[in-house]
């Protein structure tokens, strides 16, 4: 049964149709759905006076903003639907957060690039399905299909 379903967003046009699909899935099977970003931050540390540095204030900034979009997309996708954000690597967050949290299914859109740009940078969608506690459903932008009865 799927009844808890974790949607991935880095809140590209591409990840709406994941948020489309998991919706319908949720609707149909009953199940509950949770919105995750992971804020992944590429700034070396930059030490202010003070106990914390300058990239941990803006590391900080960064998810309260990305926290109160997560909740603003979740709220638009069902009243019922729970948001999260986490820092760290996209991958491995995104395994972690399905374990922790016992998902039955992860829905995650994937971003089609190129054969070398996916041979340079990897895939996050790959990553993901490679190491996932529970199945992992992949959308392209260009596939969303609806679900039927």
């Amino acid at each position: 049964m799927i009844k808890k379903i974790l949607v991935t967003t880095d809140f590209s046009e591409t990840s709406q149709t994941a948020f489309d699909l998991a919706q319908q899935m949720a609707e149909k099977f009953g199940g509950s759905i949770t919105l995750l970003h992971v804020q992944e931050l590429h700034l070396p540390p930059l030490v202010l006076e003070g106990s914390s540095t300058a990239t941990e204030q803006i590391e900080q900034e960064h998810k309260l903003l990305a926290e109160a979009r997560v909740r603003e997309l979740a709220q638009r996708m069902s009243e019922t639907a729970k948001s999260a954000v986490v820092v760290g690597t996209p991958h491995l967050e995104i395994d972690l957060f399905a374990k922790q949290h016992d998902f039955d299914l992860i829905v995650m859109a994937t971003h089609g690039r190129g054969f070398f740009s996916h041979a340079i940078l990897g895939s996050t969608t790959e990553r993901v399905v490679r190491h996932a506690p529970c199945p992992v459903l992949t959308i392209r932008d260009d596939t969303l299909h609806t679900v039927d009865d």
